[in-house]
């Protein structure tokens, strides 16, 4: 599921000898389904969406919903063609990570999103740039040179997180969830299913898999 963050992928196959395809995602706002072949594996980091200007640099503007593989993807993180064979595992992959986030963040930007995720995206941009000490203006410019999304498309997106795992995890009945998840009736609950995840809260696909999101 979408949830504007970046993802770092080595794609492989453990029956092949090919050298693992590189793949590097820009924040989601769409659902996508991911076709496999048997033994194809995926060794891979999420990162926090304050590190989207780090990995896509001048390029963050128009990375939403992008993805790049192979030499597209090493174009952008060159450090990613030397981790093949035992040199791909989680640590090797985190440290070419690290080398890459080097940016200072903006403490406005910090301050927004874990007020924002501790609210479940329930709150006016108006009032989240207040906590953030800036104007309105000011924190959707903050968002889309830090993540590439503005400050309301994340939030919808943390609050459609949130609500589908209060129906998903927690069994609450629509209606209800609903009501926890901030949305004013079942219509605009239906809208924000379908905008984001492609199905309606009562009708969601088979082997869904829900997102991590931080605190």
């Amino acid at each position: 599921m979408p949830d504007g963050r970046c993802d770092i992928i080595l794609r492989y196959n453990i029956h092949g000898s090919d050298a693992p395809i590189p793949v590097i995602t820009g924040p989601a706002t769409q659902a996508y389904t991911v076709e496999y072949d048997v033994g194809d594996s995926w060794l891979g980091i999420r990162l926090r969406p304050d590190n989207g200007r780090a990995l896509w640099q001048s390029r963050i503007a128009q990375a939403a919903d992008t993805v790049l593989r192979g030499q597209d993807a090493l174009s952008l993180m060159p450090g990613l063609a030397a981790l093949k064979g035992g040199q791909m595992t989680a640590a090797n992959l985190a440290n070419a990570v690290e080398i890459t986030m080097t940016l200072n963040l903006d403490h406005r930007l910090i301050r927004a999103l874990d007020v924002l995720h501790a609210s479940g995206g329930r709150m006016r941009i108006e009032k989240l740039a207040r906590f953030a000490g800036c104007t309105s203006r000011h924190l959707n410019r903050v968002f889309r040179s830090n993540i590439g999304l503005t400050a309301k498309t994340y939030a919808q997106l943390v609050q459609f997180n949130r609500t589908l795992r209060l129906i998903q995890q927690e069994h609450l009945p629509i209606t209800g969830a609903a009501f926890e998840g901030g949305y004013a009736d079942h219509a605009h609950l239906t809208r924000a299913f379908r905008r984001f995840g492609g199905f309606t809260p009562s009708d969601p696909p088979n082997e869904l898999s829900l997102p991590v999101l931080f605190s």
